[in-house]
């Protein structure tokens, strides 16, 4: 049975107030475009932390120019504005730790535990459930001041969708917590934990073995160590084994053809 609808806010997602380095500042949106182009857009005017939800997403953005959609109310449609310097260690691992931040919201609210699918997919028996899409922009720099940029955590999770409401290629590769569980879906709960856990994350990177953790713990639910896939890069196909995935995120590839390669998520794209 469908969950009842309780739009995000403030108050259901931090009740207990901001957290360590999140939620010092909450927009929540019944519409918008895209809840990762308002933070980028607005990036200058708002403090490191800022989250920003929205019901639903006219422009949603996937990966490399691909779209997102989701019906009113039926996903979490979060981004959190940080704010790092250039080199700061974040940058570098930021999709790592918002996929594996996803994962164990889902498996803290529900019970149930996705895998990532590189570079940043969450999947569910099989089917992409949730995605993860990390941008930046560069913020003016003020004199004096290390040059900062603006990153841009932005997570999509299918909470509330019945099959009817996949089409097209989606209707085979996607699913909802909905349909996956045999209870009802707290999609609050699930945006709480999202918080709770991304926070966590945020704060233990800077400790010694913070970074080692995160990457160990993202291997963990990794679906694709030891599988072959089929990449496109610089306009040409690749296809191999995965033997590994870097501690900046990169696939190491054994090719079909005979050698190793690293492919960098940034400019390569999965074909299956």
């Amino acid at each position: 049975m469908a969950a009842m609808h309780t739009p995000l806010s403030a108050e259901n997602l931090l009740p207990n107030g901001p957290l360590r380095r999140i939620g010092h500042k909450f927009l929540a949106f019944d519409e918008l475009d895209s809840t990762n182009a308002y933070g980028l857009a607005h990036a200058g005017g708002l403090p490191d932390g800022t989250v920003i939800v929205a019901e639903y997403q006219s422009a949603g953005r996937g990966r490399l120019g691909h779209s997102w959609h989701a019906p009113r109310g039926a996903s979490i449609l979060l981004s959190v504005l940080l704010k790092e310097p250039a080199d700061s260690l974040l940058v570098k691992r930021s999709t790592m730790l918002a996929a594996l931040a996803a994962c164990e919201a889902v498996e803290a609210a529900c019970g149930a535990r996705p895998l990532v699918r590189w570079p940043n997919d969450l999947l569910l028996s099989g089917r992409k459930l949730a995605g993860v899409l990390v941008e930046s922009s560069p913020l003016p720099k003020a004199a004096g001041q290390t040059p900062l940029r603006a990153l841009v955590l932005g997570i999509g999770i299918n909470c509330l969708q019945q099959r009817g409401h996949f089409s097209g290629d989606l209707a085979n590769s996607a699913t909802s917590l909905e349909i996956e569980l045999p209870h009802a879906v707290d999609r609050v709960g699930v945006g709480r934990c999202l918080l709770e856990s991304l926070d966590r994350h945020l704060s233990g990177l800077g400790a010694a073995t913070g970074s080692t953790g995160l990457v160990a713990a993202w291997k963990s639910r990794c679906n694709d160590l030891g599988r072959c896939v089929t990449l496109r890069h610089d306009r040409k196909i690749y296809s191999g084994t995965v033997l590994d995935v870097t501690d900046e995120g990169d696939l190491l590839l054994q090719l079909d053809r005979g050698g190793r390669r690293c492919f960098a998520a940034a400019t390569t794209t999965r074909i299956a």
